[in-house]
């Protein structure tokens, strides 16, 4: 079998699209499967340079992958399309498409202020118009639910669209001893480790994070919340901290992914994540291969945390007693919320798994 994967973003540059395309495939050259690879990057063919200017620089990228195959008698098996956004015809008769995400929910939702509001309403108008080009028997992976649900909303058979997750190295991402490790991290040995991992934006609602431990650090000692990554609400959280000089709240900026975060994620006790609307988080996914207890808001693609792995709780941010709910959680006898977060996600997200599940799909098509 041959296949050509076209992508806007493959490693080592890039971030979930590119987390998919490049682990499955590396998998699938281990099963003897030919790959070529087209992205900005390649690495087997190029086109153009690093995505930077959103749907403008992506509907550019796709118009060349429209003029690099319109012509050609390409001899590909199927073709793997990640997100495409094809304006023109579509040069592909056999394919399969991954869609990551959508910005239809982001839009029915509010998540952004009015401004990105409306950015993301023409966005998803287009994103539509995309997807509702290919023909009738063309197939689908969505990388969640909630993805899937707004593809069926946007026009697509639900039929015709497969549910495949994100995935984890799980001999990266895996249990280790925590006090060596936060030794190393310079973090307090006597101390329960909170982490939230991501991007510090509004769409993830740090304010409200802070505020909440805030008044969780009244209830409970020993804790200690812990913000990993950049964003654009980072100097204004850093702020509020040193406002209401809150000790027990730490900011670690920019971690390296492959370095420094499997180090943190092991070295921590739960992960947090209050998001308003959220994909399928692949930190959430890290942390549950890494052992960690889960606080989560109520947010559909969450709520496997409660009913699927039993690894952790589930929020309702607008609700009363907050607070107080995370710290029962917190003084409660929660270890067996460890392993079977560890256990879910090496049943369940292992990229071996995920990989054959696409080659599954490909075969179909053939």
């Amino acid at each position: 079998m041959k296949i050509l994967i076209c992508t806007s973003e493959y490693y080592p540059q890039g971030s979930g699209i590119a987390n998919v395309a490049y682990n499955v495939v590396e998998k699938l050259k281990k099963k003897g499967i030919t790959c070529e690879v087209c992205s900005p990057v390649g690495p087997d063919i190029k086109l153009g340079s690093e995505i930077k200017y959103g749907r403008l620089s992506l509907l550019r990228f796709w118009n060349k992958v429209q003029k690099q195959f319109k012509d050609s008698s390409h001899n590909y098996d199927i073709v793997w399309l990640h997100n495409p956004l094809f304006i023109g015809k579509i040069p592909f008769d056999n394919c399969l498409v991954t869609v990551h995400t959508t910005p239809h929910g982001q839009v029915a939702r509010k998540v952004y202020p009015w401004h990105l509001h409306l950015y993301k309403k023409m966005v998803s108008y287009i994103d539509g118009y995309c997807l509702k080009k290919f023909k009738k028997d063309t197939y689908f992976t969505a990388v969640d639910p909630t993805v899937s649900t707004e593809m069926v909303k946007l026009g697509i058979p639900r039929d015709h669209i497969q549910y495949i997750p994100n995935g984890v190295d799980i001999d990266l991402f895996k249990p280790r001893k925590k006090e060596s490790l936060k030794q190393e991290l310079g973090l307090p040995l006597d101390c329960e480790i909170i982490l939230s991992y991501g991007r510090i934006s509004d769409q993830k609602r740090p304010i409200e994070l802070i505020e909440l431990f805030a008044q969780t650090g009244e209830k409970i000692d020993n804790t200690i919340l812990v913000f990993a990554g950049d964003g654009e609400l980072l100097p204004r959280a850093r702020k509020m901290v040193e406002t209401k000089n809150l000790k027990n709240i730490k900011f670690l900026g920019y971690i390296d992914h492959k370095k420094v975060a499997p180090k943190l994620l092991s070295a921590s006790d739960y992960y947090i994540l209050i998001s308003k609307y959220e994909g399928q988080p692949l930190t959430l996914l890290e942390a549950m291969a890494s052992g960690l207890k889960c606080i989560v808001s109520d947010i559909p693609n969450l709520k496997m945390i409660i009913d699927d792995a039993e690894c952790g709780i589930s929020l309702d941010i607008q609700g009363d007693n907050v607070s107080s709910q995370i710290a029962e959680y917190l003084e409660s006898d929660n270890l067996q919320d460890a392993k079977n977060a560890r256990s879910y996600a090496v049943e369940n997200f292992d990229w071996e798994i995920i990989a054959d599940k696409y080659l599954d799909e490909f075969k179909k098509r053939l």
